[in-house]
């Protein structure tokens, strides 16, 4: 449906232009998957240790904005980087 339901170029062009967006989203979903490959799992395990509740601040600050879900898997990836 276009914006000028009367008019029947505009509504074939939204169709075309649906149906672009619609194959090239598949197209960039099929390339993604293909390139995900499962990391050996490794069993985990707890530790405890200190820090200061601003380092803990800090942390929690940058495994957020460097898109983690929480600090766990930050401190993790610093630890693995090394």
């Amino acid at each position: 449906m276009s914006l000028d339901s009367f008019n029947h170029k505009k509504d074939e062009e939204m169709r075309e232009s649906y149906e672009t967006t619609l194959k090239d989203n598949k197209k960039d979903a099929v390339a993604f998957l293909k390139n995900i490959s499962r990391k050996e799992v490794e069993r985990k395990r707890s530790v405890t240790f200190s820090i200061t509740e601003s380092q803990l601040k800090k942390m929690d600050t940058a495994a957020l904005k460097n898109g983690f879900k929480n600090r766990s898997e930050f401190l993790a990836s610093i630890i693995d980087a090394i």
